[in-house]
């Protein structure tokens, strides 16, 4: 059923290695919300343990975030030091911070 990833109220989340191995991609598809938050958060972790120190972004363009999720990956970006991708929407942020925006922002 591709096509209909963003009517799907359920989650799935695929994880991508890049071919060189300079960065690992958690996508996510369907309907993220606090409480499925909790379920993505474990991924994460276990992704970013296994990565060797590589880079992960996690990639929320293709899922529909609720606004309490969003407040919720803003602050766990901000925390881990991880780059979120959202789906560009009115009054939605496009990025969540970038590891260049977290570096120059301690910084300073």
């Amino acid at each position: 059923m591709k096509g209909s990833t963003l009517t799907s109220e359920k989650l799935s989340v695929v994880v991508r290695v890049d071919v060189d191995g300079e960065q690992i991609q958690i996508a996510a598809t369907g309907h993220v919300t606090a409480q499925s938050l909790q379920g993505l958060y474990p991924v994460v972790q276990r992704t970013r343990s296994l990565g060797g120190g590589l880079g992960v972004e996690m990639d929320l363009t293709d899922a529909m975030v609720d606004p309490e999720a969003l407040d919720q990956l803003k602050v766990y970006a901000e925390l881990h030091e991880m780059p979120v991708k959202l789906n560009p929407a009115p009054g939605n942020v496009t990025a969540l911070p970038s590891r260049e925006f977290q570096t120059a922002s301690r910084a300073a």
